[in-house]
């Protein structure tokens, strides 16, 4: 056989060794599957937590939106209506104002100490329309909480109690026991209905409006009557101008008027 054969077939039959080498860059998935299934394990616990908290947060959102519609009516009565108060004079033309409930109860107090015993006609007379003008606001402001369901919202404010702070559920049964009050008090203490120089006008038993005497200004006798009747009852007078002052401070307390208005301010003065 030939030679160059032979080594062919040599060659051949030679084991040509095979050098295996490991792929040190083989990516490991083992940490990340670890963190995907802690992260499945976490929001197991607290994808329901949050769902709970959301639900409660919205409900109560819900009832606090619900209640403070219910107030709204009053915190509007209580901050955009004034009161035309005349301050007590001999003059033709007194001297007019518009003040907010608070500021003219403490007007109509000093005011009748101040002229409890006048003579002038003209001085009783201011005193008296006060007086009327302003228990026309009392009532007014009586009958619009007449006009809510306090039973229902008491109701309501039970049934979402669990989803209030403490300082909330006192807030919302205080408010609702002060105007419960006030309705009571002020119907009470509303003793002015039969004067007889400055009557009231009523429409199916609404307040509408004023009535003068075509001579009271004459009639001195009618005027030192209706004096003397607001002598009589100068305490209830006392009471329902407390009320007011009561009503109007903790309505605004309730609704955080002051900031309320202080935020209201700033947006207007960025716009501009």
């Amino acid at each position: 056989m030939p030679e160059k054969l032979l080594d062919t077939i040599n060659m051949t039959q030679q084991v040509i060794p095979v050098k295996i080498i490991s792929d040190t860059n083989k990516f490991d998935w083992e940490p990340y599957v670890l963190i995907v299934a802690t992260l499945s394990l976490v929001a197991a616990v607290i994808i329901p937590f949050a769902q709970k908290w959301y639900e409660e947060f919205r409900t109560k959102r819900s009832f606090q939106f619900y209640f403070k519609k219910q107030l709204g009516i009053i915190l509007n009565l209580l901050t955009t209506q004034k009161i035309e108060y005349i301050k007590p004079s001999v003059k033709d033309n007194p001297e007019k104002q518009y003040l907010t409930p608070t500021e003219f109860s403490r007007k109509l107090e000093a005011d009748f100490k101040e002229h409890k015993e006048a003579l002038q006609p003209r001085t009783i007379f201011s005193l008296l329309m006060n007086l009327q003008q302003f228990m026309q606001y009392v009532f007014q402001l009586r009958y619009s909480l007449t006009q809510i369901d306090f039973e229902k919202l008491t109701e309501r404010t039970l049934e979402h109690g669990k989803e209030l702070s403490k300082e909330e559920l006192q807030k919302a049964y205080g408010i609702i026991l002060i105007y419960e009050s006030f309705i009571s008090i002020s119907l009470f203490h509303d003793r002015f209905g039969e004067m007889k120089t400055i009557k009231r006008e009523l429409k199916d038993n609404v307040w509408v409006g004023l009535k003068l005497d075509k001579d009271f200004l004459q009639n001195q006798n009618l005027l030192n009557q209706d004096l003397l009747h607001l002598n009589n009852n100068e305490q209830s007078i006392s009471e329902i101008t407390q009320m007011v002052r009561i009503v109007e401070n903790k309505t605004k307390e309730y609704f955080d008027f002051d900031n309320l208005q202080k935020r209201r301010a700033t947006n207007n003065n960025e716009k501009v």
